[in-house]
């Protein structure tokens, strides 16, 4: 008998297990990206789970945290995007594009400097 399909309790064990390894990996990232903005000189703003870097033409990357569904999300003049993990890595998830190389693309596109993620 499948004891996830009968005891809620179990199933909630689970899931809060689940959300905090996805609370611990965000936080990772936006601290991440937010140490690479400062070691370039690149103006960043955190309030709470949002990450605003802010480009000296005034264009920004925003990068938030959803965790009522467990993503991580990226809006910028280039485009927004919605990333999950998976294999340990923050994955697009309309076509499993890199989260690392999007946060640098869309600095870089916008006229920002490289950053080293």
């Amino acid at each position: 008998m499948d004891i996830e399909a009968i005891d809620p309790v179990y199933q909630s064990i689970v899931n809060d297990s689940t959300h905090n390894a996805y609370l611990h990996a965000a936080e990772a990232a936006l601290d991440r990206i937010e140490a690479a903005a400062d070691a370039v000189d690149l103006d960043s703003k955190r309030e709470g789970s949002v990450l605003t870097l802010e480009l000296d033409n005034g264009a920004q990357v925003i990068i938030n945290l959803q965790p009522a569904i467990d993503e991580l999300w990226l809006a910028s003049a280039r485009g927004a995007y919605h990333f999950r993990q998976s294999e340990g890595r923050w994955r697009d998830t309309r076509g499993g594009l890199d989260f690392d190389a999007l946060v640098r693309e869309a600095v870089s596109a916008l006229g920002g400097p490289e950053l080293a993620l």
